[in-house]
């Protein structure tokens, strides 16, 4: 493979990484926790807590808090709202 063709690639590469965490949802967890919590929550400051993807906390069986969907409602609504102006 020449060395363009390398180079090219990486850049396509790199490219797809940055977007992909771009859009990932990030929560937060504390260590004991049984539930993920919205980057919006009081535990976004405290210390001992996580902040992880969406996507491996429910891959650990860890499910949403009552805030987490609060949020994730007014985060639709707003975009509901938007869509119909």
């Amino acid at each position: 493979m020449n060395k363009s063709l390398r180079i090219m690639l990486l850049g396509l590469i790199a490219t797809a990484m940055i977007a992909t965490s771009a859009m990932a949802e990030y929560v937060f967890v504390t260590k004991n926790g049984k539930k993920y919590h919205p980057e919006s929550s009081r535990f976004a400051n405290m210390e001992g807590v996580e902040r992880i993807t969406k996507e491996e906390a429910e891959s650990r069986g860890l499910e949403p808090s009552k805030a987490y969907l609060a949020a994730a409602d007014d985060a639709a609504e707003e975009e509901a709202a938007s869509k119909a102006k």
